[in-house]
């Protein structure tokens, strides 16, 4: 079995290969219920040429479309994508992938082979090859980027994603509680 270090291992061993994909004028209605239907955390845009122009997240509708009250059903997928969209070569390493998402904040890659999406490499794909991966190119950027620790920051709470230090399960969402990391059921 290879390893996070192995230097041999690249995006392109590990990443999804079929990537859902929805048109900018879908409704935003439509992109939930294919993430439900499809069990991805996103879609991918695309233009009308078949060219990637951003991508919809789960947090872009809870953010962008039902905290603010938008309908659903007459929003569309252009009016809170993410855009641009970063991307990386399939020949990266998975390493560079990680790196890379923890310096922009970011979960989800489109990957790239001579202009073409490829597939896409998530910090799942990440998680399931190496959990101490994210947790250190997280670290890595904390450290490279000191000027950003305080929008990570509020007074005693800080979210990152890891494993929570009580009850070992994978969360997004830990917070800070007497020293330790802990999921939200678990500080509660």
């Amino acid at each position: 079995m290879q390893s996070f270090e192995d230097p041999d291992i690249r995006i392109q061993d590990v990443m999804s290969v079929t990537p859902t994909i929805i048109k900018r004028t879908e409704s935003v209605r439509k992109a939930a219920s294919l993430m439900k239907e499809s069990d991805v955390g996103s879609l991918i845009v695309l233009d009308e040429r078949g060219e990637i122009e951003g991508i919809i997240t789960e947090m872009d509708i809870v953010f962008k479309a039902v905290a603010e009250g938008l309908d659903l059903n007459d929003t569309i997928v252009a009016d809170i994508m993410s855009t641009p969209v970063n991307t990386i070569s399939g020949n990266k390493r998975v390493r560079d992938a990680a790196e890379t998402m923890a310096e922009l904040g970011i979960r989800r890659l489109p990957v790239m082979r001579d202009g073409n999406m490829i597939g896409l490499i998530t910090e799942n794909d990440i998680i399931e090859l190496s959990p101490a991966l994210l947790d250190i190119t997280r670290e890595y950027a904390r450290i490279r980027y000191p000027e950003d620790i305080e929008r990570y920051q509020e007074p005693s709470v800080i979210e990152i994603s890891g494993y929570c230090e009580s009850c070992s399960v994978f969360s997004e969402r830990l917070t800070s509680s007497e020293g330790q990391l802990l999921c939200p059921e678990c500080h509660r």
